[in-house]
């Protein structure tokens, strides 16, 4: 019977990857999903009834939940695509590196080579490192840096969105070359390349993965199986529910390969949803400074380490993943630049939602108003060029603050002098909703974050520079 055991314990060793000393960390990113699309989020935090609410399901998503933390308070890193990428994977806010908008081909405007990312962070640790997914960090046409010189060793990308769609994309790269027209759908064609490159590493090795899928940005397709479930916003909930299927392939491969207990896993969402009731019971949308813009689904997995289905409310923002995985991984962080966020470790670990953050959260924005957002505590400040009314669908080419849509000469000009000159004050604690503006009320509080806010969007401006002028 021994020497049965034995061998059994060897072949289970040779058809398993190793655990590593150090976590194996998988980033998850969404494109555009809203806080109330996520299934677990929808039945834990909205108790209202409203006509078409979502009814995507996502027991994936939810699953990793389960087997680890659920943040229902957590700020992306802006209200559209680059700049929020940006932050997350510097740790900086967007304005600081100079990520004003989302990114358009054929223009300066692009994540500096001179930035730190945690990939190469984590190179330094010998971490193995894929970016799988969508990048748009680069301006396409520009020779600007792409994964691959950000510190990752493999790279499967799409500079944008998936084109004609999520369904046969013919606009991927592979390792910074054209890999042409695809069979399949978007997410699922990400995740067979991150399974790939997989299987391939080192199994001594701890590995860092980026799988930014595309979906379910505009323009949404998935499989009929999915989308025929569905009464209404059929291609949209099925291409949550594609990309819900591939978040499972990835669990499932942990598990098979007896890496689950070595992983930390999370997912989140790069901004908000344009659609309506998907950022329920949120204010506000993609594009704009509002809680339905900025606040996202943040679940974060590593059995046992992060205990077993918590559900934390600390006030967390994308700037804090890479001090917090540098903590994690014993990386000192550098000491040339400005870090925005913090270190949360021990909000995963020991579930503390009584952590002081350092800095409060922000976010800059001049294309639409509120332009500036102040998060101190429970306090969230917002400032306004000129003031918009409340309303459950906002059209962000109406509500737009210059043209064209595209980032000009004009743009940047524009952003260096546009000052917030109206000023609402919410308590989120009590009012996530931003229904109640309590400014009047609470002029000590508005003046002191107003200072605050003016200050850091000077500082950061002046730091993020002028691409039309170098």
């Amino acid at each position: 019977m021994k020497l049965i055991r034995l061998v059994f314990l060897l072949l289970l060793a040779a058809g398993c990857k190793k655990e590593t000393d150090k976590p194996n960390i998988i980033l998850i990113l969404a494109d555009d999903l809203g806080y109330n699309d996520v299934s677990s989020y929808r039945i834990s935090n909205f108790d209202g009834h409203y006509e078409k609410a979502p009814t995507s399901q996502t027991p994936n998503i939810d699953k990793l939940a389960e087997q680890g933390m659920r943040f229902n308070d957590f700020h992306c890193g802006a209200a559209v695509c680059s700049p929020s990428r940006a932050a997350l994977i510097t740790g900086r806010n967007a304005t600081r590196v100079g990520i004003y908008n989302w990114i358009p081909p054929n223009g300066p405007m692009h994540l500096r080579s001179e930035e730190i990312t945690i990939a190469e962070l984590l190179k330094k640790e010998n971490y193995n490192t894929g970016h799988f997914g969508k990048w748009h960090l680069t301006s396409e046409g520009m020779g600007q840096p792409l994964p691959n010189d950000q510190g990752f060793d493999y790279s499967f990308f799409a500079y944008n969105n998936a084109n004609p769609s999520h369904h046969n994309p013919e606009n991927y790269y592979r390792n910074g070359e054209p890999v042409g027209k695809l069979e399949g759908y978007a997410c699922q064609l990400v995740v067979d390349e991150a399974l790939q490159w997989l299987d391939k590493n080192d199994a001594n090795t701890p590995f860092f993965i980026n799988v930014w899928f595309n979906e379910p940005h505009l323009k949404v397709a998935a499989p009929e199986e999915l989308t025929k479930r569905h009464e209404y916003n059929q291609e949209y909930y099925g291409a949550i529910e594609n990309m819900d299927i591939a978040v499972g392939r990835l669990i499932d491969y942990l598990e098979e390969n007896n890496l689950t207990n070595n992983t930390l896993v999370i997912f989140t969402s790069d901004n908000g949803s344009q659609w309506d009731h998907s950022n329920d019971p949120l204010r506000g949308e993609k594009c704009f400074n509002y809680e339905g813009g900025l606040r996202e689904p943040f679940i974060v997995s590593w059995p046992p380490k992060i205990p077993k289905g918590k559900v934390s409310g600390f006030n967390g923002s994308f700037t804090d993943i890479l001090p917090t995985i540098a903590s994690i991984t014993n990386i000192p962080l550098p000491s040339d630049r400005i870090y925005d966020g913090v270190d949360i470790s021990s909000v995963f670990f020991d579930g503390q939602n009584e952590l002081e953050r350092q800095n409060p959260v922000f976010f800059y924005r001049y294309f639409h108003d509120p332009i500036c957002m102040l998060r101190e505590g429970d306090w969230c400040l917002l400032g306004y060029d000129e003031l918009i009314p409340i309303a459950e669908s906002l059209n962000e080419g109406q509500l737009g603050k210059i043209k064209p849509w595209h980032f000009m000469p004009n743009h940047m000009e524009y952003l260096k002098t546009l000052t917030p000159k109206y000023f609402e004050l919410y308590n989120l604690k009590e009012d996530k909703e931003q229904d109640v503006d309590l400014s009047e009320k609470y002029p000590e509080i508005v003046s002191k974050m107003k200072n605050k806010m003016m200050e850091l969007r000077e500082e950061m401006i002046i730091e993020g520079g002028d691409w039309y002028n170098q």
